[in-house]
């Protein structure tokens, strides 16, 4: 009965591992249009061909989710 929270949208890794472990649901802020393995790019965490199925709450403050992930990113690309 594990809920997981992220900021962002989780990969492919991610969800398959979230999927294994059995998660019940998972609420995230910001999708990824690149690489996001919960709907955006490709669908793991409820594809009907896997044994378990997660829920999904998307874009739960998907403004600050976002903004913070583009605040990371900067400082990270200044060294800091």
């Amino acid at each position: 009965n594990t809920t997981l929270y992220s900021t962002v949208e989780p990969c492919a890794m991610c969800a398959g591992a979230m999927v294994l472990a059995r998660i019940k649901r998972l609420v995230y802020g910001a999708r990824d249009p690149k690489t996001g393995a919960a709907g955006s790019v490709m669908n793991i965490v409820n594809n009907r061909r896997l044994n378990h199925r997660i829920s999904v709450a998307e874009g739960v403050l998907a403004t600050e989710s976002s903004a913070l992930l583009k605040e990371f990113f900067a400082l990270k690309r200044r060294g800091l």
